[in-house]
């Protein structure tokens, strides 16, 4: 006779096998918006790029771009290059979480 009753213990790991993979399609999704975001960018970006990537002032970016740790091309004033922009931005960010 087939068994037509199911465990607590198999409930609780399907529930928690479909949140994961909810959650797994969330970042996935995430990831590729963030990734579209990014690269949609040129490689060279300008201080009007900076002002829409960091959601700031004109102003705010030429106080952003006179730190010294910003990344700059050496050759061409005000050009900066987009990936080590992006990671400079994820190594001076603070998460929320880390703050509290």
């Amino acid at each position: 006779m087939p068994r037509t009753s199911i465990t607590f213990d198999e409930l609780e790991a399907n529930l928690f096998q479909s949140r994961m993979e909810e959650l797994f399609q969330k970042a996935y999704e995430k990831g590729v918006e963030d990734g579209m975001k990014r690269f949609s960018y040129p490689p060279t970006l300008t201080n009007k790029h900076l002002a829409e990537i960091l959601q700031i002032a004109p102003p705010t970016v030429l106080k952003v771009t006179a730190n010294p740790t910003f990344p700059r091309l050496q050759t061409i004033k005000a050009r900066y290059p987009r990936d080590q922009v992006f990671e400079w931005i994820k190594a001076n960010s603070t998460n929320i979480r880390e703050a509290i």
